[in-house]
């Protein structure tokens, strides 16, 4: 258990020293000498069918990866170059990934999706030598930014972009064959020319406030977090356990997963598009799933919906309350279920249960959620339905997972404590610090990194609470606290989640700076909408402009407000009045001070909800706000 000085700051030991490898290396190394024959991936192509056969891929891959490595030699990249890869969640991303960390290379991960003046910045500030691409296209995109730079090296036909094709006449095979005359001491010598100190990768995300900050991660913090949530989670962590990565592995969480699943001597399928998230777990049967909250949230409309398809949506909310109460039995919060309630969990779990866990390949026992804060009722559905959630909490600025629950010490509501090696405080303000060896070395930007820090102890921006027991509840973000134009000081986190509670809001957003009276925008999700409309409301007759945007399709006339193409405000007072009862439930459980009267609904449609999030659905506000001037009272 922790020690805590009081409670505002817990410090947890740490576990296993990151002197213990040299570089990361060295997990992989480790890896195949112990278990060479292990599989340690199953492949499949990302346009494959998803009915077409998985590949198994052992730990002898690592000859692949030298290979690779030995190619980026040949080509000129030397200890500290960076060399950027942009691309889906696939296995030649991680092939890459390690090629280029066995060169002494540095990896700088560009999001798939980002513009290209997106990536031209970031090659601006870092200086990028190679790239490898997702496919031809985004190569054409990667050359016109990489090779206009000076530092840009040049292959053998010219551009040092490639694609991650590793066809038998693929680029990956070429980059091989380039480095063939490259020797095994050569390649030791630039792999062990890095260490423990040495950056492993930048990591550049633009958040949900601002322009992209390059995060400089170490090889000691990437190290540290591997060994030390590998041992601290070996409940789900051990050889023969597998997993289904689907998140992007631009992100530092998937790589951080990825890495401890290496060590821990589990296997890893990876999915393109998350879509195919669910098939494929039929097929891998993963032992434990990381997913953001709105894949939980997804999965219980799903299954309300099927329920109600088959005449048993009276059924189901019983289950579902029993499988509730269940949970709160399993987290300790109340005392066993009564003998009745015992009796009719048997048939809940041979109608409902059981399917829902099949869902996920029937195999899964743990599953990990972060990214966003999730409903605590939704944690205790799926444990009572034999499922352990694990929340989590942590940031690219920590090498990903900082905060989490553990096995025993589940808490709806609280993240859970800090991870081994780090140390949690909470500021005089509010603000959530932390230290320790997971915490990354610095932004690419002095000035940025100066301000980021009070002494040693990181700002991380957000606003928490510890408990007694040293657990953290995370209650809003610094930035998104609103200051009206009469002074007055909200922190809407708490507000804008009691509504988004709402089955068909994806997101409320309270917009109040500089204005005298803050409103709201409710942002409905376009899928859970769907569901809803048929069970709260089947009589309405959609208008065409909203069900155009249903259908997922081109934008119709409807509705539209001057200037807001892609945002359709909703009027009909039905939802409204829905939406409106969400919020005075929401002004129930908040000050006097940060309860809200007046909102907007709002539904984007793809392509304008798409600019408005983060990689990982977070809401860019500073984006949402420009685009809905034209709503906000005259200042």
């Amino acid at each position: 258990m922790p020690s805590a000085t009081s409670r505002r700051r817990v410090d947890m030991p740490t576990l296993v020293d990151a002197v213990a490898l040299h570089t990361v290396t060295d997990i992989l190394e480790q890896r195949a000498a112990d278990t060479p024959d292990a599989v340690v991936f199953q492949v499949r192509h990302p346009a494959a069918p998803l009915d077409s056969p998985w590949r198994p891929v052992t730990a002898a891959f690592r000859e692949q990866v030298r290979a690779l490595a030995k190619g980026l030699i040949a080509l000129g990249i030397q200890p500290g170059d960076h060399v950027a890869i942009a691309a889906p969640t696939r296995y030649e991303w991680t092939l890459m990934d390690l090629a280029v960390l066995y060169a002494g290379g540095v990896v700088v991960p560009l999001f798939d999706t980002a513009p290209p003046t997106q990536m031209a910045a970031v090659a601006d500030v870092v200086g990028i030598r190679a790239a490898f691409a997702g496919d031809p296209a985004l190569a054409a995109t990667l050359r016109d930014v990489v090779d206009a730079r000076p530092e840009a090296l040049h292959g053998p036909h010219g551009s040092a972009v490639y694609t991650l094709d590793d066809a038998p006449s693929g680029d990956l095979r070429a980059l091989a064959r380039l480095g063939e005359g490259i020797s095994e001491d050569r390649l030791e010598q630039a792999r062990r020319a890095r260490g423990l100190d040495d950056v492993a990768t930048v990591v550049f995300t633009s958040g949900t406030t601002g322009a992209p900050k390059g995060r400089r991660i170490l090889h000691r913090s990437f190290v540290h977090q591997v060994l030390n949530v590998a041992a601290a989670y070996r409940g789900f962590v051990h050889p023969g356990g597998s997993t289904v990565l689907f998140l992007p592995l631009a992100h530092m969480l998937s790589r951080a997963v990825q890495m401890i699943c290496l060590h821990g001597g589990m296997t890893v399928a990876h999915v393109a598009d998350p879509k195919a998230a669910v098939p494929a777990m039929g097929q891998i049967r993963p032992t434990f799933v990381m997913v953001v909250p709105r894949v939980l949230e997804r999965i219980d409309t799903a299954a309300a919906d099927k329920a109600e398809q088959a005449r048993l949506g009276g059924l189901w909310r019983r289950a579902r309350a029993a499988a509730v109460r269940r949970g709160r039995a399993i987290l300790g919060e109340d005392g066993p279920v009564d003998l009745r309630t015992r009796a009719a969990l048997v048939l809940y779990e041979a109608v409902f249960y059981r399917r829902i866990r099949a869902q996920l390949g029937g195999q899964v026992s743990h599953l990990l959620c972060g990214a966003a804060k999730l409903d605590p009722d939704l944690l205790r559905l799926f444990t009572g339905m034999g499922l352990t959630v694990f929340e989590g909490y942590g940031l690219t600025e920590t090498t990903a997972p900082a905060v989490g629950h553990r096995e025993g010490d589940v808490v709806p509501g609280t993240v859970g404590l800090p991870l081994p090696g780090m140390s949690v405080r909470i500021a005089d303000d509010g603000e959530v610090q932390m230290r320790g060896p997971g915490v990354f070395a610095g932004y690419t930007d002095e000035a940025e990194t100066a301000a980021a820090f009070d002494g040693e102890w990181f700002r991380t921006g957000d606003l928490g609470r510890l408990d007694d027991a040293g657990r953290l509840t995370v209650t809003g973000r610094i930035k998104d606290v609103v200051v009206t134009s009469n002074g007055k000081t909200i922190n809407p986190a708490a507000w804008e989640w009691e509504v988004e509670l709402h089955p068909a809001v994806g997101h409320a957003v309270v917009i109040g700076d500089g204005l005298a009276h803050p409103t709201a925008m409710i942002l409905l999700d376009r899928e859970a909408l769907a569901s809803w409309l048929q069970r709260a409301l089947p009589d309405w007759h959609v208008p065409e402009a909203v069900s155009s945007r249903l259908r997922g399709g081109a934008e119709t006339a409807g509705r539209l407000k001057e200037g807001a193409e892609r945002m359709l405000e909703v009027t009909e007072q039905r939802i409204r009045e829905s939406v409106g009862a969400a919020v005075e439930a929401a002004n129930a459980k908040v000050p006097a001070p940060e309860r809200l009267r007046s909102f907007s609904v709002l539904l984007p449609d793809a392509a304008e909800l798409a600019s408005l999030l983060t990689p990982t659905q977070k809401l860019r506000r500073p984006v949402l706000a420009e685009r809905i001037a034209h709503l906000l009272p005259k200042r």
